[in-house]
């Protein structure tokens, strides 16, 4: 074969596939092919870095769309296994909760530390007997730098961290309830320290173009109207460098110019003043913040703070966009860890209800719907009281108050010596 023998005319060399056709090439028209947008253009990711990340969350945008968002998902959304089980979650573990969601939204993780006091956080953690005794601590994920993974297929724990370092001190992953955000593909994994894909870089792209349009508004508005000086000579000056004193001079008119306040200058020097007609300014902040409201789910209006526009407009479709966003943050990213660290501390099981983000009219219409419905499956036969259950409308029985448990025995004597305790057990098992 021989290897110097050119391609026929009607090939072309394979490229190395570093281009993007279509499979169809005009070809009488090459410019067509030079513009086409799907030759030209290709779809390329950048990680953002932490502190990028964290300069967007201290915006005034970053920070509300966070707050939307962990506000409505965890603000009075769960059911519990028991009345117990809900006293304990408030008072011990709702604002951890809510702070590791919002460091999940920043930085792709947050991560929730479970221990006893003097406990060594390099070891296991055994069964929790005292939960009111854990300590629970949460960290943002810029702070974690979690060990490598394990690769084994075998492993429950497969391309899970085997350690998180926070501050210099390994922890045990047992001690660890993960908050992660949107998973990374396998190969990208480790680029992200196992952890989730942050809110802001899903929109990075459309924070950067609101923030160019919010630059240029100011800016564009100072310069609606502008002043032209027409200096005789100017130019010479600038040939022979000696314009610096020229616009000293106009630079001092210009800060002296106000409402209430006179100019002085040169008869010889003419002014002409241009102006501008601001054009779609409007509609370039109408559709970075409508992007911005597709790309994070959370409706154009709750996002901008405005009642909906347009005749007969009730705010349903944008309550129900941004419920549908609420719901999936919901299942698929705060319900299974939060189970985990429940079960860890040896509670029950929890669950988002099902009829969240409605008004007090729409609540009772919807629990009239189920009594009805109800009913019905009673006159049928059916099980209606688990039906009710299952819709929330019948609080669960509570059997530690049917079945009290039995009271605990009283302490022992701490003066007694250690053989009179001994012989007291004795004499109590005898």
């Amino acid at each position: 074969m021989n290897r110097n023998k050119r391609p026929s005319k009607g090939h072309q060399p394979y490229s190395g596939g570093k281009k993007l056709t279509d499979g169809i090439t005009d070809v009488y028209n090459s410019l067509a092919n030079r513009r086409s947008p799907t030759k030209n253009n290709v779809v390329t990711s950048n990680k953002v870095g932490d502190s990028q990340l964290n300069a967007i969350y201290k915006t005034g945008l970053g920070s509300k769309i966070v707050r939307l968002k962990t506000g409505r998902a965890l603000k009075n959304t769960m059911d519990f296994d028991s009345k117990q089980d809900r006293e304990f979650y408030e008072l011990r573990l709702s604002d951890h909760v809510k702070l590791v969601s919002k460091w999940m939204l920043v930085f792709g993780r947050g991560i929730l530390v479970i221990h006893e006091p003097g406990a060594d956080l390099t070891k296991a953690m055994g069964k929790i007997t005292e939960a009111d005794r854990v300590r629970v601590h949460v960290f943002s994920g810029d702070m974690v730098s979690p060990g490598p993974a394990s690769t084994d297929l075998t492993n429950k724990d497969y391309m899970r961290p085997t350690y998180y370092m926070v501050r210099g001190v390994a922890i045990h992953p047992s001690r660890v309830i993960d908050f992660k955000y949107v998973e990374p593909s396998e190969d990208d994994a480790s680029y992200y320290n196992y952890g989730g894909i942050s809110e802001f870089e899903l929109i990075y792209a459309q924070m950067i173009n609101d923030g160019i349009v919010e630059r240029a508004t100011p800016a564009i508005l100072e310069k609606n109207s502008t002043l032209f000086y027409k200096v005789a000579g100017f130019r010479t000056a600038m040939m022979q460098c000696k314009e610096k004193e020229m616009t000293q001079y106009f630079a001092s008119l210009e800060n002296a110019r106000s409402i209430y306040g006179a100019g002085l200058l040169d008869a010889e020097d003419e002014v002409q003043v241009l102006n501008q007609t601001l054009t779609n300014l409007a509609e370039a902040d109408q559709i970075t913040l409508r992007r911005l409201a597709m790309v994070t789910g959370i409706a154009l209006t709750e996002l901008v703070g405005e009642s909906p526009k347009g005749m007969n407009s009730s705010g349903e479709s944008e309550a129900l966009v941004s419920q549908s966003m609420i719901e999936d943050l919901q299942s698929d990213f705060l319900l299974r860890p939060i189970n985990l660290l429940m079960h860890r501390l040896g509670k029950g099981r929890v669950w988002f209800k099902e009829n969240q983000g409605q008004t007090p009219t729409q609540r009772v219409a919807y629990e009239k719907t189920v009594l009805e419905v109800a009913t019905l499956m009673n006159a049928l036969g059916e099980d209606a009281h688990a039906y009710l259950d299952e819709k929330g409308l019948v609080p669960k029985d509570d059997f530690s108050l049917l079945f009290p448990a039995e009271e605990e025995e009283e302490e022992l004597d701490m003066s007694l010596s250690m053989n009179e305790i001994e012989e007291k057990k004795v004499e109590e098992s005898e």
